[in-house]
């Protein structure tokens, strides 16, 4: 197992404490960037990854890659799941890893004991790995949009191929199938 000491004190200034979500998420990262000859000193520049949890692991997964969300290249599916798959680009391998225990001490307890708890498990004690195939379509490649539109009905621009025709008009997602919010008053530019 690879001294995950550095790693997590840069996660501790991170994330702002040390706990299972950090610990998993560094060793998980380490563990996927070790299966596709990787190590966190290269250029990840090609590097994708897939979270299936915004909990905890995610911001581990940042600290150990410096892949971020604004450059495209960390995609979140809500499944609730302890679990992410990393992509290189470059030689088109991906590999999933997930965690395979329930088994966590107590979220409030102290940062040694977080760490001790993890040290005692070997990684194949707690998590397993299969290598996967990741279509990346058009809209979701790192690098400039790949198209621009405008909404029919707000207005804004929509980019990357996440427009959705209907009626022969180009409209944003939220106009089309509804928004995650509800405007209190009319918009101030």
């Amino acid at each position: 197992m690879t001294n995950i000491t550095p790693f997590l004190e840069k996660a501790e200034k991170y994330h702002g404490h040390i706990c299972s979500g950090q610990v998993l998420g560094i060793r998980m990262s380490l563990m996927a960037l070790r299966l596709l000859d990787l190590k966190p000193e290269d250029n990840l520049r090609d590097l994708v990854i897939f979270l299936e949890t915004d909990r905890c692991v995610a911001d581990a997964t940042h600290v150990v890659t410096g892949v971020t969300l604004g450059r495209r290249r960390v995609k979140v599916y809500g499944y609730g799941k302890t679990a992410m798959s990393f992509l290189d680009l470059k030689s088109g391998r991906a590999v999933r890893v997930h965690v395979t225990t329930s088994d966590r001490p107590p979220h409030d307890v102290p940062k040694q004991e977080q760490i001790a708890f993890w040290e005692k498990y070997a990684d194949d004690d707690i998590f397993a790995w299969q290598e996967v195939h990741i279509d990346m379509p058009e809209g979701e490649l790192p690098g400039p949009p790949v198209r621009v539109c405008t909404c029919a009905a707000c207005g804004e621009d929509v980019l990357d191929c996440k427009e959705v025709l209907r009626d022969g008009k180009t409209y944003c997602r939220a106009c089309a199938d509804g928004a995650y919010y509800r405007p209190l008053e009319v918009c101030h530019e």
